[in-house]
C-alpha cells in the first residue's frame, strides 16, 4: 500500500514564507543558474526546530505534516479525504492569493460569499487538522468528561476508534454546506459547536503587518486564540476574543465575536461574562467587511410580539449571526453565492505585530517548529517576547536567542568582507529583495 506525506499547514501558504522572498546575497550573472537557484529557494523554509534546538533550513515538502494523516482504512478509496482537502485547498488558494496580492496594491478587497464561506471551513480545518488536535485523537488524550463524550459518539456512529472520529469530522465538515455544519450530527457535538461559534458567530478581519515587521507561523499557530480560558466543571473552557490565521509574513486573518463590531458595541458586557478580563487587542480597529447583496425578495416583518430589531439595510449584515436570515428577510434579502464583502486591510504597529508573535510563542510546545520570513525580525520578536512574560509562565527561547545573534553577526562580516572583495567593474550584483 502506497503511503503520502499529508501537510497539516499547505503548502501553498508556506511557500509566502519561502527563502526566495527573502535573499540578500552575492551571485555572479549567469541566467541559466539563476532561474535553477529561484526555484530551488522557492521549496525552502527557514525554521527553528524547538526539539532539536536548530536553526536552519527545511524543504517545504517535508515541513509541517505527517505519513498518512488521512488514509481511511474503512473505505475502498483510502485517500478520499485527502481528494476533498485538495479540492478546498484550491478554492481557498485562489482566494488567499487575491487577498495578498490586493494588499500589495491597494487597502481593500472584495470577497464573493462562495469563497469567503470555503475560506471559512478552510480556517477550521487548518486549526481542527493540526498536530496538537490530531495528536488528541490518535492518543486518546481527553479529559475525563471529553472522553466520555467521545465514546458515547463512537459508540452512536460504529467508531472503533478515536482517531476514526477526528477523520469522520473532517469528511464531513468538508461534505457539508458551511451553514449546515453545525446541525450535521454526524460531527462530534464539541467540534460542530466550536465550528459554530468561531466560523459562523464570529466576523472577520484582516490585519496588515508594515514595512519593518513579519508575522511567523508556528506548528500549532493557526487558530490560537487570545482570550480567556480555564476550567469549568473540571474540563478545559476558553473564549475567544481574537482567534489568528496567519497567511503571509505581512498578513493575518483575525475572527472576533460580534461583540467587538463597532455597530453593536457591547464589549464591556463581553468583558463582565469573564470577570472583567479585558482583549489586549481592544483599542486595535476592527472594521467589518461591508457587504453588497445581489438578491431582493418582498420584506416580512417581525412579529408585534418579537423584539428582534430591524436592521436598517444600509448597515453592515450579520451583527448577531443567530438572527442572520431574520434580519436579513425582514430587510427583504435574500443571501446569494455572488454576494459580495468588502474588507480593508487593518494596518496595525509594531507593538500589536509583536503582540501577536508572543502570542503564538507563548502557545508552543517542545515540539515547535517556527518559521519565519528573516532573522533580524526574528530576533525582534523574541525579544520582545522576553520583555512581556515574566519569567513564571514564558517559555524559554534563551538558545534561540543566541543563535540568531550569531547568525546575524556573521552575516553582517560576510557582507562587509564580501563587499570589500568587489572589482570596481565586477560582473557581480548586489541583490537585496523584501516582501511588501
Amino acid at each position: 500500500m502506497s503511503h503520502q506525506y499529508h501537510h497539516y499547514i499547505p503548502r501553498f501558504l508556506l511557500r509566502n514564507f519561502a527563502i526566495d522572498k527573502y535573499e540578500r546575497i552575492f551571485y555572479e550573472v549567469n541566467i541559466a543558474q539563476q532561474q535553477y537557484e529561484s526555484r530551488k529557494k522557492a521549496e525552502l523554509l527557514q525554521i527553528y526546530d524547538r526539539k532539536k534546538d536548530k536553526l536552519g533550513i527545511s524543504l517545504i515538502a517535508n515541513t509541517y505534516g505527517y505519513w498518512d494523516m488521512y488514509k481511511d482504512l474503512n473505505n475502498t478509496d483510502v485517500m478520499h479525504v485527502e481528494e476533498k482537502l485538495s479540492k478546498l485547498e484550491g478554492s481557498v488558494a485562489i482566494t488567499i492569493k487575491k487577498i495578498l496580492k490586493a494588499s500589495q496594491e491597494k487597502n481593500k478587497v472584495v470577497l464573493l460569499r462562495k469563497y469567503l464561506e470555503d475560506l471559512r471551513k478552510f480556517l477550521f480545518v487548518m486549526n481542527y487538522r493540526n498536530n496538537h488536535r490530531w495528536f488528541q485523537f490518535t492518543g486518546d488524550n481527553f479529559d475525563f468528561i471529553t472522553r466520555s463524550m467521545v465514546n458515547d459518539f463512537m459508540q452512536q456512529q460504529n467508531l472503533q476508534r478515536p482517531e476514526e472520529v477526528w477523520l469522520q469530522n473532517i469528511r464531513e465538515i468538508l461534505d457539508t454546506p458551511h451553514w449546515e455544519v453545525k446541525d450535521n450530527m454526524k460531527i462530534f457535538k464539541i467540534d460542530r459547536d466550536d465550528y459554530n461559534q468561531r466560523m459562523v458567530e464570529c466576523f472577520l478581519i484582516i490585519w496588515q503587518a508594515g514595512e519593518n515587521d513579519e508575522f511567523i507561523v508556528t506548528s500549532n499557530g493557526f487558530g490560537i486564540f487570545e482570550g480567556v480560558s480555564g476550567n469549568m466543571f473540571g474540563s478545559p473552557f476558553g473564549f475567544a476574543y481574537h482567534t489568528f490565521y496567519v497567511l503571509s509574513p505581512k498578513l493575518v486573518l483575525v475572527l472576533c465575536p460580534s461583540h467587538f463590531r463597532k455597530e453593536v458595541g457591547e464589549t464591556e458586557l463581553l468583558y463582565k461574562c469573564f470577570g472583567g478580563q479585558r482583549s489586549i487587542f481592544e483599542n486595535v480597529p476592527h472594521p467589518a467587511a461591508i457587504p453588497k447583496h445581489v438578491g431582493r425578495v418582498k420584506p416580512t416583518s417581525f412579529s408585534e410580539s418579537s423584539n428582534k430589531p430591524k436592521l436598517n439595510i444600509t448597515d453592515p449584515i450579520d451583527l448577531k449571526s443567530h438572527l442572520f436570515d431574520a434580519v436579513l428577510k425582514s430587510n427583504g434579502i435574500e443571501t446569494r453565492w455572488n454576494d459580495e464583502f468588502t474588507f480593508s486591510f487593518v494596518k496595525i504597529d509594531s507593538a500589536t505585530v509583536h503582540l501577536v508573535n508572543i502570542i503564538l510563542l507563548n502557545e508552543v510546545g517542545p515540539d515547535l517548529v517556527l518559521t519565519f520570513l528573516s532573522h533580524p525580525n526574528l530576533y525582534k520578536t523574541i525579544v520582545k517576547y522576553n520583555k512581556h512574560y515574566k519569567d513564571s509562565v514564558k517559555k524559554d527561547f534563551t538558545n534561540l536567542k543566541k543563535k540568531l545573534r550569531t547568525e546575524l553577526n556573521r552575516t553582517h562580516k560576510d557582507d562587509l568582507h564580501l563587499r570589500r572583495k568587489i572589482p570596481e567593474n565586477s560582473t557581480f550584483t548586489w541583490n537585496f529583495r523584501e516582501i511588501n
